[in-house]
């Protein structure tokens, strides 16, 4: 017994010049939705990128909103603080410091340079920050890498180091949670997108190394 097979096709108009017509419109149509599709995708990943935007500033302060004790002036001070004026969190990847232009390794280099013979004892009210490396500053956040206020009693040390704040010049390299990564430094009007954060030969620690 034999069988019939019966083959479907696509139903036409019977106009050949009219089902051509059609067939490249469904094709321009099939085209188009793709594209808007990942046009769609791509403008969503980049809102949300924006929405997650860090804004890092580097700030200094030499002189704090607290008069200074048996006086009518507002208290010196040493602050160096990295501020994230952005609308998502911001991760320290690393901060250069220099004085007159030579990198620093940390506060002990930088005191060495700017204010010799100092002691250990010359700086027991400086706060500092330790590590800043990998530090996650949320946004409308801060971080101070180190803040030392006027001593009560004159110190030599503050006094030489208050006078050269001009001489210290730093920059950071942060990245975003989506891993997008910027260069600020004290230079530019904004923060420079960069490709990933390449260490510098020397990077700063807002620590001691010195007993």
């Amino acid at each position: 017994m034999e069988h019939e097979s019966h083959h479907h096709h696509p139903h036409g108009t019977g106009v050949r010049w009219l089902d051509v017509i059609l067939g490249v419109a469904a094709t321009i149509v099939s085209l188009v939705s793709l594209w808007l599709g990942l046009h769609s995708a791509h403008s969503m990943e980049k809102l949300v990128a924006a929405n997650s935007y860090p804004y890092l500033e580097l700030m200094r302060s030499n002189m704090s909103a607290t008069p200074l004790p048996g006086t009518d002036r507002h208290q010196y001070q040493v602050k160096y603080e990295l501020v994230n004026n952005g609308i998502g969190p911001a991760r320290i990847e690393w901060v250069e410091l220099k004085f007159k232009g030579k990198p620093m390794r940390n506060l002990s280099e930088l005191l060495d340079a700017c204010c010799k013979g100092w002691q250990g004892d010359d700086v027991n009210q400086m706060d500092t920050r330790g590590g800043i490396d990998g530090s996650l500053v949320r946004a409308g956040g801060e971080v101070a890498m180190f803040t030392w206020a006027e001593p009560a009693t004159s110190s030599p040390v503050f006094v030489a180091l208050h006078r050269q704040m001009d001489q210290i010049a730093y920059s950071a390299c942060y990245c975003s949670v989506f891993d997008e990564c910027y260069l600020r430094t004290e230079d530019d009007a904004k923060p420079q997108p960069v490709r990933q954060c390449t260490a510098p030969a020397v990077p700063f620690q807002p620590s001691f190394n010195k007993s």
